[in-house]
């Protein structure tokens, strides 16, 4: 049996969820938004999801995929805290499951993606080349590195969505005062996303004119990986305990292949090809069985 848990209408989840239909494979999906009857118990020393009076417990299951939503405004503030505290008490329920159940992700392991200087450090080990980075609030060592640099993009240190943008000489550092700012060389190149599914990988080249592609409009074609580029990638999501990947690379202009960073819970859905490759892959990783039996 698999276990879900987010929203239907998310993609991920749901693409997922249909391959595992099509296939025949048992299942209980976990919906935010219709879940009055799901609760986390403790039984003795063991935590069990109880479903509409159902127990499952964690060692019977073959893989969990957790890919819940802060659903904010969207319901009053009781169910929001109540959605909450699922949540949190499905994580613990999961970071409970022996090794031989895939969990996407373990929440320990998904934790890497909040520190992002920290998982450059991962990067780095697995050997992807880590542009020039400066982590500061000091508005004159930001502009100095700006200056040294001559162009530089600055995002978020943590797991917060951000939108990348780039800074040149002559721009206001100022804020950099009230916030830890990360700031990184900028490097032309291609940029390619990988995802990483156990084992298989997934490669796209990502054609845009944009910082951030996903604000600036993107073109995708499948990509082909030298084979020392591949094992670096499979090195760094076993070194980050992961069971599913998004890694963002650039091929540069000096010839080398830097790593940005590694999303924990990617949105894979708009890389997927039309066949579902990735959504069959993860439904099959899960299982623990090519055959989904």
């Amino acid at each position: 049996m698999i276990v879900l848990h987010g929203l239907r209408t998310d993609s991920p989840l749901d693409d997922v969820r249909r391959v595992l239909a099509d296939r025949g494979t048992p299942y209980v999906f976990v919906d935010q938004a219709a879940c009055a009857d799901v609760a986390v118990e403790r039984t003795g020393d063991e935590l069990v999801l109880v479903v509409a009076g159902r127990e499952v417990r964690v060692v019977d299951v073959r893989g969990i995929y957790l890919r819940p939503y802060d659903l904010g405004d969207a319901v009053d503030p009781a169910e929001r805290a109540r959605l909450t505290r699922l949540a949190v008490h499905l994580r613990e329920w999961a970071e409970c499951a022996p090794a031989s159940v895939r969990v996407v992700n373990r929440p320990s392991a998904g934790l890497s993606n909040h520190s992002k200087p920290r998982q450059s450090r991962v990067i780095a080990a697995a050997g992807f080349a880590v542009p020039e980075t400066l982590l500061t609030t000091d508005p004159a060592a930001a502009a100095a590195f700006v200056a040294h640099h001559g162009r530089a993009i600055v995002k978020s240190v943590s797991g917060t969505r951000s939108i990348v943008r780039t800074l040149g000489p002559g721009d206001d550092l100022s804020a950099v005062r009230w916030c830890p700012t990360q700031l990184q060389r900028f490097v032309p190149g291609a940029e390619h996303r990988v995802h990483a599914v156990g084992q298989w990988l997934f490669a796209s080249r990502v054609r845009t004119e944009a910082v951030d592609y996903r604000y600036g409009g993107f073109g995708l074609e499948p990509a082909d990986l030298p084979d020392a580029v591949a094992e670096r990638c499979r090195a760094l999501t076993a070194a980050l305990g992961l069971e599913l990947a998004g890694i963002d690379l650039r091929f540069g202009e000096d010839g080398r292949w830097y790593c940005w960073e590694v999303n924990t819970s990617p949105a894979y859905s708009c890389f997927d090809t039309a066949d579902r490759a990735i959504a069959t892959a993860l439904a099959e990783h899960l299982a623990g069985d090519p055959t989904l039996g």
